[in-house]
């Protein structure tokens, strides 16, 4: 009887532990190109992460399992990683490709297929080389639009059209080159919207990918599953590690849904927080260029937040960024993207 019960004490607890696992997937572009600073990384630090991973005993899954896992409920793995590229750059063939390999570490490589053979970018057959070398491939649009404006003078209908197309387009091209039919998509310059989301899911999509910062877990939004980039200043091993050891600052209510900035500039956030220790304790929040932003609690529900910078947002793409320290000693993060579109798609849908 003792041993029934403590075998049952080790199953919850192995439940619990499983319930409570996330995963943090980064983002790459380039490698060893120096030139394009903003979405290079040296080789040397890819390494140095790669390698670190391998002696930690980390998982590395693809981006379509992972985006699965979620979608279906599954328990997510404990020290679980995802790595992603896209664009298809030459330099992840002949650069990043190699290590990989030496480390038997899985990639998914988002590409963009009118891009497919020119300058700087991978051709046909050699993404069926990196394919047959075990790269997974996912869809990155045709013509790499901004996917979030309509075009001067475009109708609402006539926007949805061409994005469909668009992205019919590329689906097409990866079935004829390659014979395949991918099942998760990443957005272009990580942007999107509740419309560009109905847009992806019409085109038989089961999960997409965006860039703005965070950690996926079980609760996680499969259309707007969050990535840490590495490119740039952010491009170093000490980021790598200071990210791979987030948790997810996890919510259950998001308000507004859109990223996209409409009325109001800066942004008013709603967040319902699932942990209420985390609600009430100190919630560190950040704005890019200069800016900051404040957290403010409401008094009749303990769980929920509101956040709103001090200026207004004056890029095309800005982040406010909540980091707070857990129980558990883990610092919990979520990033929430905001879009200033010269032309915006009208609002008004909600995201499932």
């Amino acid at each position: 009887m003792i041993n029934f019960f403590l075998c049952l004490i080790l199953f919850v607890t192995l439940c619990a532990t499983q319930a409570i696992a996330d995963i943090n997937v980064f983002i790459y572009h380039r490698f060893d190109e120096p030139r394009y600073p903003s979405t290079n990384i040296s080789l040397d630090v890819f390494s140095a992460q790669l390698d670190y991973l391998k002696k930690e005993n980390y998982q590395v899954l693809p981006l379509s399992q992972i985006a699965r896992m979620v979608r279906e409920g599954e328990a997510l793995p404990d020290k679980a990683v995802g790595l992603s590229i896209d664009d298809a750059f030459d330099s992840f063939a002949q650069q990043a490709l190699p290590l990989l390999q030496k480390y038997a570490f899985p990639v998914t490589l988002f590409v963009n297929t009118d891009a497919v053979g020119t300058a700087d970018y991978l051709d046909w057959a050699q993404l069926k080389d990196v394919m047959a070398r075990g790269v997974e491939i996912g869809s990155h649009t045709a013509s790499h639009a901004y996917l979030v404006e309509m075009e001067e003078g475009e109708t609402h209908d006539q926007w949805r059209q061409r994005i469909r197309a668009d992205i019919e387009k590329s689906k097409a091209a990866l079935k004829s080159h390659l014979g395949i039919e991918p099942e998760i998509f990443a957005y272009t310059y990580g942007e999107y919207s509740p419309a560009v989301i109905d847009v992806v899911k019409s085109a038989g999509f089961k999960a997409a990918y965006a860039q703005q910062s965070g950690v996926i877990y079980g609760g996680s939004d499969v259309w707007t599953l969050p990535r840490f980039p590495m490119g740039g200043p952010y491009a170093t091993l000490d980021g790598f590690l200071s990210k791979l050891k987030m948790t997810a600052l996890k919510t259950v209510k998001l308000d507004p849904v859109d990223p996209v900035i409409r009325d109001h500039n800066p942004p008013e956030l709603r967040l319902t927080l699932a942990d209420v220790r985390i609600a009430q304790g100190a919630i560190n929040c950040f704005a890019q260029g200069g800016n900051s932003c404040r957290v403010e609690r409401d008094p009749d529900n303990k769980r929920e937040v509101l956040i709103t910078a001090e200026k207004p947002l004056a890029s095309r793409r800005n982040k406010y960024t909540l980091t707070a320290l857990g129980q558990d000693g883990r610092w919990h993060w979520f990033s929430q993207l905001w879009i200033n579109a010269k032309r915006p798609v009208p609002g008004g849908l909600d995201q499932p």
